[in-house]
């Protein structure tokens, strides 16, 4: 807990800016979960479930660092701040691991493409970690206050919206170029360097906007721990905490659980999402792009609306709906073409009918990111409460860690998937077999569904009321530093 940040204001441009510390880390999770499985085993030819072990090994391993990244940066002093110097060291490193990983060389073969995929990955999530674990703290550190902290996160959120908007029409109306040979421009192996390019500026220019506006408001908080002996950073003592947040704490375990749950459902049916649309579908490259945006634009306004919503209505409550509108915004379009009550493809009925669940889709997106942002800061300080030790950094680290982990699960069973459907690569959706395409709709319901209910049933655990939030904040503002 930060005193002085809990009684003063917030500039509006770091309440803004804030949301901009958040494009590494969402524009990554973005590529991760729509493209790269894409790219490496339906346009590069890499076998699914090798694309998607490689991956999952360098989400897993990123996961793994993340609580020992935010337990180094609670401990760090910098030139720029215990945050700050960590994130300006990872902006331009970020975005050139970007590039490479959408930029493989011709001719390196199913090892090869393994390999680099592999490494460049790796390197991808360590390098944007560097910068997002920092940054994930500071909503917990420049306010105490959690409706402060709720505009914070639906500045995140918005932004991130924003951002990913601007990215995805900009990808599929100058990157994925159709041309005669591949009319769907997402097939076209040439234009991955131009989408990778057009990420990868992005993504620095915005973090480097998030890293600058906060810096101030952020120092300002931390100017109070020059008089306080800093806590040594030990990988032994920085897992003990963690064990005792998940042990100890139900609201932080189901926090977590439901986190990683609900991670592995979107994660999963993400990285389907350019096969469905593709072939199950059978969508046009704008289409398709206009397809994803859906889910963008509605993540965008339902961020500011859950800004009036947060007063009256738990937290809780509005997170548990978040998780039921994506689940169903999923699974409900190919479980009715299954059971044959979805439009036929090509019609613009079918089209607006996945317009419609994919805005179901980004409203719960936009709820649960602006509710998980107010949450996990409150099951943080409950700690601090209970523990009478602040982890701050440590703690908010499990919420990407909880990310990665259910992406590396995501990512693998997706690419295992993939390869056991054996869609052809450079061909149409014309010339894949029904039965293939069953199974693709058949996948991407079953497990979806399941992760997804599992969600819901570790997040029905949570129990932490405003009027009791508010007891232990009261308590935190006047107990003494440790």
């Amino acid at each position: 807990m930060t005193p002085t940040a809990a009684n003063g204001g917030v500039p509006w441009h770091a309440r803004v800016g804030f949301g901009f510390t958040a494009v590494i880390e969402s524009t990554k999770f973005q590529i991760y979960e729509v493209f790269l499985i894409f790219y490496y085993a339906q346009v590069l030819g890499l076998a699914g479930s090798l694309a998607g072990l490689a991956i999952a090994i360098s989400i897993f391993a990123d996961a793994v660092l993340d609580p020992l990244i935010g337990s180094y940066s609670d401990s760090f002093r910098g030139r720029f701040g215990r945050r700050h110097t960590l994130m300006y060291f990872a902006l331009l490193p970020v975005g050139i691991c970007v590039f490479l990983l959408f930029s493989a060389p011709a001719g390196l073969g199913q090892l090869g493409l393994f390999a680099w995929l592999l490494i460049l990955s790796l390197l991808v999530r360590l390098v944007g970690s560097i910068y997002a674990v920092p940054a994930a703290a500071i909503a917990a550190e420049i306010t105490a206050d959690a409706e402060l902290r709720a505009e914070l996160g639906i500045w995140r959120q918005a932004v991130v919206a924003g951002v990913n908007l601007v990215i995805t029409w900009a990808i599929f109306n100058f990157a994925f170029l159709p041309t005669p040979q591949f009319q769907r421009g997402q097939e076209n192996p040439d234009n991955y360097p131009r989408f990778a390019l057009l990420v990868a500026a992005i993504i620095v220019v915005c973090a480097l906007i998030g890293a600058l506006t906060t810096q101030r408001a952020v120092q300002r908080s931390e100017a109070e721990l020059d008089a306080v002996k800093p806590r040594v950073f030990g990988i032994a003592e920085s897992l003990r905490s963690a064990w005792r947040a998940l042990t100890d704490l139900r609201n932080f375990r189901a926090m977590f659980l439901g986190l990683l749950f609900a991670g592995v459902m979107g994660s999963y049916f993400r990285s389907l999402n350019l096969h469905l649309g593709t072939y199950f579908w059978e969508l046009s490259t704008r289409q398709t792009g206009a397809w994803l945006m859906a889910v963008q634009i509605a993540t965008f306004v339902a961020a500011f609306a859950t800004r009036f919503a947060i007063k009256r209505i738990e937290p809780k409550a509005l997170y548990l709906t978040g998780v039921s509108l994506m689940l169903g915004g999923y699974v409900l379009p190919p479980a009715l073409r299954l059971l044959g009550l979805m439009p036929a493809n090509g019609t613009e009925a079918l089209v607006q009918a996945l317009y419609v669940a994919n805005v179901g889709v980004g409203v719960g997106t936009g709820l649960i990111m602006v509710c998980s942002a107010v949450m996990f800061a409150e099951s943080a300080d409950e700690y601090a409460f209970e523990k009478r030790e602040s982890r701050t950094g440590l703690l908010l680290a499990f919420l990407p860690l909880g990310n990665k982990m259910a992406s590396s699960i995501g990512k693998l069973v997706a690419g295992v998937v993939v390869q056991w459907i054996a869609l052809p690569v450079g061909k149409s959706a014309s010339e894949i077999s029904a039965s293939s395409l069953l199974d693709l709709g058949l996948a991407a319901v079953s497990l979806t569904l399941v992760a997804g209910c599992i969600a819901l049933a570790c997040y029905s655990r949570y129990h932490l009321p405003r009027a009791r939030y508010a007891e232990i904040a009261a308590t935190l503002r006047n107990r003494p530093r440790s």
